[in-house]
């Protein structure tokens, strides 16, 4: 298997991360300036509030690094992090929720693969590395992915998946 750093990508995730959090860290220094000067005490809510703000943020761009799984069989990978929530006419349909990692992993060659976000962000458009990470989702999201019908379904519905990880099929 080919040697896959993805130090371009995670910088690129960092730079996202950085620019989210920009206000809520901005917040918490608003308020310890109103603090100090106006003597306000009410001013540490705003900080409560910023520091959570920031944690979320933190979560949102998290990304995991992933183990494919080695296979004789050509085989179509999870892409994103969820639960599979419907199969049905070689269609599977994986929902992601806001605090699970933000990854998304090239499947395989033989997978359509259509995400609905409102936060999505490609890094890559033609990955030849099944596993790979090509962007990432800060938020919720619908993955549907479609299966050519030589492709047997190795998964169930209710079962969760892990980006680049779970095998969806086996030829």
């Amino acid at each position: 298997m080919l040697e896959y750093t993805p130090i371009e990508y995670l910088t690129k995730i960092q730079k996202l991360k950085y620019k989210a959090s920009i206000f809520p860290i901005l917040l918490v220094i608003i308020s310890f300036g109103l603090n100090m000067i106006f003597e306000l005490d009410q001013a540490k809510y705003l900080s409560i509030i910023g520091l959570i703000w920031y944690i979320l943020n933190i979560i949102r761009f998290r990304v995991r690094r992933n183990y494919p799984p080695e296979n004789k069989n050509e085989i179509i990978l999870s892409p994103i992090y969820g639960k599979v929530i419907k199969i049905e006419n070689n269609l599977i349909t994986i929902k992601k929720g806001l605090f699970q990692a933000a990854d998304i992993r090239y499947s395989g060659k033989n997978i359509v693969v259509k995400i609905k976000s409102e936060h999505i962000n490609y890094f890559e458009d033609q990955p030849s590395l099944v596993g790979k990470l090509i962007g990432i989702i800060s938020s919720s999201a619908i993955c549907i992915c479609e299966i050519t019908n030589n492709y047997k379904i190795e998964i169930n519905v209710g079962n969760k998946v892990v980006a680049g990880e779970t095998i969806l099929a086996v030829k």
